[in-house]
């Protein structure tokens, strides 16, 4: 993931900060705000997702906002 990737994820999903750690091929995105509720996790939300490419990371974040809708 280039700078461009990551800045057109964290514009998409403005909730989350996205990078990848040094020294490791996968990308991180770690939710931003307030702890999630048990009602929220016991949905499917996730605090941090790890994938290991850009395209597996951004339909995570898809799934995210689409339970985080359906909530």
């Amino acid at each position: 993931m280039n700078d461009q990737e990551r800045a057109h994820l964290e514009a998409q999903y403005p909730g989350w900060h996205i990078r990848r750690p040094p020294m490791m091929e996968c990308l991180v995105a770690t939710r931003l705000g307030r702890p999630l509720t048990h009602r929220e996790i016991y949905y499917g939300l996730c605090a941090t997702i790890v994938e290991d490419t850009y395209e597996l990371l951004s339909e995570a974040l898809a799934g995210q906002s689409k339970i985080e809708g359906s909530l």
